[in-house]
């Protein structure tokens, strides 16, 4: 069996086990689907009850945000979220669970690539974000009536598509801090909190500081909820839409490459000092 082979059959294997574990609690799925499903209604609510009858609210929305349609802003912006969420807590509380059962020194003493062990899990998750996405089409399609024809559905697809490397990567990044620290939970919390203030989650991020808006649209969650409302939301056409998508490619390639490079980092240095075993 070549060394393709192998890490193919072990890349599987990681797969297979983060979906037994996934399904084996279906309570959590549906859970998950019902935070789709209710929470951005909280939003759209409040956001409604503040606008009023105001026209002058409503334009004002839409020259900040690019689209007039209130309820698909948030609920996309809401589902990128949880999928970020997903893939950060997922890959990252799996080493962190291995490191606190005492295996995960044993894990990494295997030949199998790093590559499966840090984006195995992620796959798995793509699952549940699938879902996720899958509600809130429905969700704005027949409830909301947001107008999204079948080029936009396309679009919203491919934007998807090419988000998937980039928040593998994160979900990696995250993974070897994980590891650095020792701690899953806080890390999780202050970068989600992070993500809802900076990356324009249920707002435009033109409403932020100056200064901070650059930075905003650096971070790459950020280009993924553009880049999915423009194709979702807005009338653009194929190469706006095609443009975006090969810019979320590039950041993937990149924070992937640096994932990888952290990963060998870290595990060095934790041989050095002992540390990978302890919790």
């Amino acid at each position: 069996m070549s060394r393709v082979a192998h890490e193919a059959v072990a890349f599987g294997a990681v797969v297979r086990k983060e979906w037994l574990v996934l399904w084996r609690y279906p309570v959590n799925l549906v859970v998950t689907l019902g935070m789709a499903v209710l929470l951005p209604a909280a939003y759209v609510a409040q956001a409604y009850g503040f606008a009023g009858d105001s026209q002058q609210a409503v334009d004002a929305f839409t020259q900040r945000s690019g689209t007039p349609e209130l309820a698909g802003f948030i609920y996309l912006g809401w589902a990128v979220f949880m999928w970020i969420s997903m893939m950060l807590w997922g890959p990252g509380m799996m080493l962190r669970e291995q490191q606190m059962q005492g295996s995960l020194e044993a894990v990494f003493l295997t030949p199998v690539s790093r590559f499966a062990l840090l984006f195995g899990p992620a796959a798995a998750h793509m699952a549940p974000a699938v879902m996720v996405f899958a509600v809130v089409g429905l969700m704005l399609r027949f409830v909301f009536g947001v107008p999204i024809s079948w080029g936009n559905l396309v679009g919203g697809l491919l934007v998807v598509a090419a988000s998937v490397p980039v928040l593998f990567a994160l979900g990696a990044i995250f993974a070897v801090s994980v590891l650095r620290f020792r701690d899953a939970e806080g890390i999780s919390g202050a970068v989600q909190g992070l993500v809802t203030v900076l990356c324009g989650i249920t707002y435009p991020i033109a409403v932020l500081p100056g200064w901070l808006q650059p930075i905003s649209e650096a971070l790459p969650p950020t280009q993924v909820l553009v880049a999915l409302r423009a194709a979702v939301l807005q009338p653009v056409g194929p190469e706006g839409t095609l443009r975006r998508v090969l810019v979320l490619l590039l950041a993937g390639v990149v924070v992937g490459a640096a994932a990888i490079l952290l990963l060998g980092r870290s595990l060095r240095s934790a041989q050095q000092t002992g540390r990978l075993g302890q919790y």
